[in-house]
């Protein structure tokens, strides 16, 4: 019968916890076993091992073969190493001192897988922190034309409370102004009341003038269309006169004119004919 040293599975479901035992090569993975020689839980932090090392040494010199998973927690506790050590007839003495050298180096190697585990989470640490950075970066850029449109905003509200102060002087000084007419004494009404009074009486006699002069036109207007006909006569008379006159200047005109013209020749002949002479 072959026997071999491997993981019996048991716990609930996801949360597995295992033991080892020394079982029938033939029999199932959970089924019958020969003996149980240790516990592994790897869920548990440190992960638990528990190992009755001379029923497992006795097992392996027996001849049994473990599996991969019990062949590499058996070495992380130094198993193997103290079975091939006594398997070569190496003396206990030189045993304990190769499982102490084994024991340090060991150590060693924690300490550098811890090392290396913490650069790991640092170096995410730092990646997340430069994406959390560039995110806080994007949403500033984001954010600075809103920023930037809120001022604007500010501004512009603040030009408009201003404009509305200054809309609102005026409008106060007008009130101030009606308060202060409304304040006036019965004797400034009284005052205003009269010039009211002389004003109406004044503009009556302006209009009376204005209707008597407009009659006195219209009389001396129907006199000169009377007398027109008259003057018209007159008029036409002096007129005829005057034509008769214009003619008889322009006759004469032109005679002296047509005279002129027949001496210049005659003169311009005498001129050419002294010229000759000469």
């Amino acid at each position: 019968m072959a026997v071999k040293l491997r993981l019996r599975r048991l716990g609930r479901k996801k949360r597995p916890f295992y033991r080892i035992v020394a079982a029938d090569s033939r029999s199932p993975r959970d089924g019958r076993f020969i003996e149980e020689i240790g516990l592994y839980n790897p869920l548990s932090e440190p992960e638990i091992v528990e190992i009755q090392e001379d029923r497992i040494l006795y097992w392996l010199g027996v001849g049994a073969t473990p599996s991969k998973t019990v062949k590499n927690i058996l070495s992380r506790q130094g198993i193997i190493l103290k079975f091939d050590l006594s398997k070569k007839g190496v003396p206990e003495e030189k045993i304990t001192e190769e499982l102490k050298k084994w024991e340090v180096l060991q150590i060693e190697k924690a300490k550098r897988a811890e090392a290396k585990k913490a650069e790991v989470k640092e170096k995410k640490k730092k990646a997340r922190e430069e994406a959390e950075a560039a995110k806080e970066e994007d949403t500033a850029a984001a954010a600075a034309p809103a920023v930037a449109t809120a001022a604007e905003a500010t501004t512009e509200e603040a030009e408009t409370q201003e404009s509305a102060v200054e809309i609102q002087e005026p409008a106060e000084s007008v009130a101030v102004e009606e308060t202060v007419e409304k304040a006036e004494s019965p004797v400034e009404k009284e005052e205003k009341a009269t010039e009211s009074e002389q004003t109406e009486a004044d503009t009556k006699s302006e209009q009376t003038a204005e209707t008597d002069e407009s009659k006195k036109g219209k009389e001396k207007v129907k006199e000169a269309k009377a007398a027109a006909p008259e003057k018209s006569e007159k008029a036409k008379d002096s007129e005829m006169i005057e034509d008769k006159e214009a003619v008889k200047e322009s006759e004469e005109k032109s005679e002296q004119e047509s005279e002129a013209e027949t001496e210049e020749p005659e003169e311009s002949n005498e001129e050419a004919e002294a010229d000759k002479q000469s």
